[in-house]
């Protein structure tokens, strides 16, 4: 085979993978253009946020907590809170006349906690279920059924504002009785209710 030919061959092998390196260099750019920035998925449920009330808020929160979004929410008296990772918080008023109080009663362990934070407080007793009743200082049942703990081991209470009420909880053949208050400075996490 003669010089010339063989540098004709080469040559033509070398355009080849030139060119192949190209195509292949401009469809891995491509693909990661289509990738969202990383506030992306933050912007979006940001969106899920909008026009949304204080109870359907919590509802969104405690979702989120299974999804393992990483988004700070925690309840105050007064609103249903979310920060998110470019340091933006939006808060998503409670209603006028209610407030949520969550609640883990527990036979072993506990924590101290007075401001319920929904992405990180954990609670003993998961997917149990727990018989309530809620009344309030003036005689009142709010609340007498049985509710299933999720697996946060926490379950949320909307009680009527500015109110001291009596709580009992039954599970596991055990009980616990305490006291709520509902005022603008009042908990919005209860984890006393040692059951006996």
């Amino acid at each position: 085979m003669s010089v010339s030919i063989r540098k004709s061959i080469a040559g033509g092998v070398l355009f080849f993978v030139f060119i192949y390196s190209g195509i292949a260099f401009a469809q891995h750019s491509h693909e990661h253009s289509t990738v969202p920035a990383g506030g992306g998925q933050d912007q979006q449920l940001m969106d899920e946020l909008k026009g949304i009330n204080g109870k359907q808020a919590m509802e969104l929160a405690n979702k989120w907590r299974q999804k393992n979004h990483d988004i700070v929410s925690f309840v105050t008296p007064d609103a249903v809170n979310f920060k998110f990772k470019d340091g933006k918080t939006i808060s998503v008023p409670l209603p006028a006349d209610q407030m949520v109080v969550s609640i883990a009663p527990y036979i072993s362990y506990t924590h101290e906690c007075a401001i319920h934070n929904m992405s990180k407080c954990d609670g003993e007793l998961k997917n149990v279920p727990i018989k309530v009743r809620v009344v309030t200082a003036g005689g009142k049942t709010l609340i007498n059924k049985t509710l299933k703990t999720p697996s946060t081991g926490f379950f949320d209470l909307w009680l009527p504002r500015d109110q001291e009420i009596a709580i009992s909880v039954n599970a596991l053949g055990k009980k616990a009785t305490g006291k709520i208050y509902t005022y603008r400075n009042s908990k919005t996490c209860d984890t006393t209710l040692k059951l006996k």
